[in-house]
């Protein structure tokens, strides 16, 4: 195999196929890349590269100068260093019968091991073409908007993803953590590549989601999500990378159920104003001490928002003028539950609904808008006397 690659191109495929290669698997071949600059690709004068974890993998396409065809696995984050500190212009791969890669430039030179291609992963069938066409812009806002209250690592696997429905031309994207709710329900411009109406539903890992939220840089540009059996596509045709994910299998909580239906208190805020005080007030919150002393305590009185919070490191009071209907109220809140969702709302001005100490607070714009919401509930917090 010899193939002479522009450093610029192949440093920013490689750079995009690392985020799907795993240094935690027992497989050696998930550690690396698979460099393939063989078949009707390679007779065009493109190389792919791919990287899969097998959970989730991605296909990177771009031209190259193929001398002679072949293929070989090098470890990712090597490769990766090395054509990083290569001067700029060509580098030359060459891969010989003992599978010793060399990568040369100038007058710098690598050499390092490589594994038989033949020993990646065999990846899943991500020929089908059905699904639904998004901008770009779009599907990174719904995506950002939900992401937050996705958990990281729960033992009930719907919470590690983010629940999509599509029905029509309206997306529903849901993420919880059973200590807050994030929903955002949206009318986009969907092209249908499905055959009949759609409408489906399933659950996007949170990983998968914020490695798709890092290809999602062009805006206008549209991105193709297709769905095959038990896996989600997303293809970026214009820089010719497909990316590709399990799904995760399992029922979603009935989310809609678990909303606070009879609030009795309405506080109008802005917005900026109240992340400005939760900020300040999550510099002296002892999160690491648990969620029960990382609590802001906010207090609704009259129109004003007292917030304070007292940690072993300090204590701090803010207060800032708000518009209130309904009875007096204290609540705790853990602090970093509020401010994500307040960096994630693009509305100046949010309407709060509370009832009790005990139940959640709803989050919503002030102005309503029913083809463009966001809804956020916070689990308060237990706050000593």
């Amino acid at each position: 195999m010899k193939v002479s690659f522009n450093q610029s191109l192949l440093e920013n495929a490689v750079s995009s196929a690392i985020s799907c290669v795993s240094n935690k698997n027992t497989m050696t071949a998930v550690g690396g890349l698979l460099i393939d600059c063989s078949g009707e690709t390679a007779a065009q004068g493109r190389a792919v590269i791919v990287g899969y974890d097998l959970e989730k993998g991605i296909r990177v396409e771009f031209d190259a100068d193929i001398i002679e065809p072949g293929g070989c696995i090098i470890d990712a984050q090597s490769f990766y260093s090395m054509i990083k500190l290569m001067p700029s212009g060509n580098i030359l791969l060459e891969v010989d019968d003992s599978l010793r890669a060399k990568l040369s430039s100038g007058n710098s030179e690598y050499e390092l091991n490589a594994l038989a291609a033949r020993d990646f992963p065999t990846l899943p069938d991500i020929s089908n073409q059905k699904g639904f066409n998004i901008k770009q812009k779009d599907l990174k806002s719904i995506i950002t908007q939900t992401l937050f209250a996705v958990a990281q690592n729960d033992a009930r696997p719907a919470f590690n993803g983010a629940l999509f429905k599509i029905k029509g031309n309206r997306i529903t994207a849901v993420g919880c953590d059973s200590f807050r709710l994030a929903i955002r329900d949206k009318v986009c411009e969907l092209e249908n590549t499905s055959d009949g109406e759609l409408d489906t539903s399933f659950i996007i890992p949170g990983r998968t989601l914020a490695e798709v939220v890092r290809l999602l840089d062009e805006p206008d540009e549209i991105v193709k999500i297709n769905l095959g059996r038990k896996l989600v596509i997303f293809r970026f045709e214009r820089r010719d990378i497909i990316f590709f994910s399990r799904l995760i299998e399992s029922e979603y909580i009935d989310y809609e159920r678990i909303i606070p239906k009879n609030s009795t208190i309405f506080v109008d805020i802005d917005s900026s104003l109240f992340l400005g005080a939760l900020e300040r007030a999550s510099l002296v919150t002892d999160e690491a001490a648990g969620k029960h002393k990382s609590a802001a305590r906010c207090n609704f009185t009259d129109n004003r928002l007292e917030i304070m919070s007292v940690s072993q490191s300090g204590r701090v009071r803010d207060e800032i003028a708000v518009s209130k209907t309904g009875p007096d109220i204290e609540i705790g809140f853990n602090c970093r539950y509020l401010t994500d969702a307040l960096k994630a709302c693009t509305a100046e001005k949010l309407r709060l609904a509370l009832s009790s100490p005990f139940i959640s607070m709803i989050i919503e714009p002030l102005e309503q808008d029913n083809d463009d919401r966001f809804t956020y509930l916070a689990l308060p917090i237990k706050i000593p006397k």
